[in-house]
């Protein structure tokens, strides 16, 4: 299926901006692409000295002292990287290739001394049947101007985390999103989840029906406070989490991110090709 395109949603071409369709496009891309988030089977992220394992993933994690990321394993988990099989502790430099058993591959990334350990499964996007995403109709209403303002120097808030049992995480928010809709002015906390990557995670009163009980992202550029940018509720995404509740333990929307309204755009759901 088309993910730009669902049967119960027509559109013209001429009614939909050129950057809309070609973020749409580049979403897709982020999801079933070359190294697509469906084909994500592991993921894990490792700081400090303790040594970590990661679900799915064979042998143990650490950071040295230096910060730098190590992985041991026995020749018997059959793991590479970059090229080199593993049989003791080797050193995971940021971007190293790694491949698994079963034809399984993955990357390390980061830098002093927080580390994430993707591993991918190039099948694991035809085996789910994910053939699209459904959405509601791009509506130019929903497209305003914002504002980041400062947060406390180094604040951190309480989140929610969807881990099985559910579990709360002090995540870094640096700062918050003020914009106006329909006249009233909205204060959201931004959060860093990861080093690099700002979330607005909301929930509306479309949850639970229309779209996901769990609220829906949107993804915000790297700006000062103080810096005034584009908020598309069209583009507002569905949380990785559904993809794989397993692998991505996604954060819940923090206190005081709950929109009074129904907020019809963006990712309503995944779709699977009926077998």
């Amino acid at each position: 299926m088309d993910p730009d395109h669902v049967p119960s949603h027509q559109q013209t071409a001429s009614s939909v901006p050129a950057d809309y369709e070609a973020w749409r496009k580049a979403r897709w891309d982020e999801i079933a692409g070359p190294n697509g988030k469906a084909k994500v089977v592991a993921n894990g992220r490792v700081t400090g000295w303790d040594a970590h394992v990661i679900p799915g993933v064979p042998g143990q994690w650490r950071i040295t002292e230096a910060g730098a990321l190590t992985m041991s394993a026995a020749a018997a988990d059959s793991v590479t990287v970059n090229g080199e099989a593993v049989n003791g502790t080797a050193e995971v430099p940021s971007g190293s290739a790694l491949e698994f058993s079963g034809g399984r591959v993955g990357f390390a990334g980061g830098a002093g001394g927080f580390y994430g350990v993707v591993v991918m499964d190039h099948e694991a996007l035809a085996r789910s049947g994910l053939s699209g995403i459904d959405t509601y109709p791009y509506d130019p209403a929903w497209v305003f101007e914002g504002e980041y303002r400062a947060a406390p120097e180094g604040r951190r808030i309480d989140v929610g985390r969807l881990t099985t049992p559910r579990s709360t995480e002090a995540i870094f928010a640096p700062v918050d999103l003020a914009v106006s809709i329909n006249g009233t002015e909205y204060v959201l906390s931004v959060l860093e989840d990861m080093p690099g990557q700002r979330l607005v995670v909301f929930t509306d009163e479309t949850n639970g029906t229309e779209t996901p009980e769990i609220g829906r992202w949107l993804v915000l550029p790297l700006l000062a406070p103080g810096s005034t940018l584009t908020v598309d509720f069209n583009q507002a995404t569905l949380s990785h989490h559904h993809l794989a509740p397993a692998v991505f333990t996604c954060p819940l929307s923090p206190p005081g991110n709950h929109l009074p309204m129904r907020v019809e755009a963006g990712e309503r759901a995944l779709v699977y090709a009926k077998n």
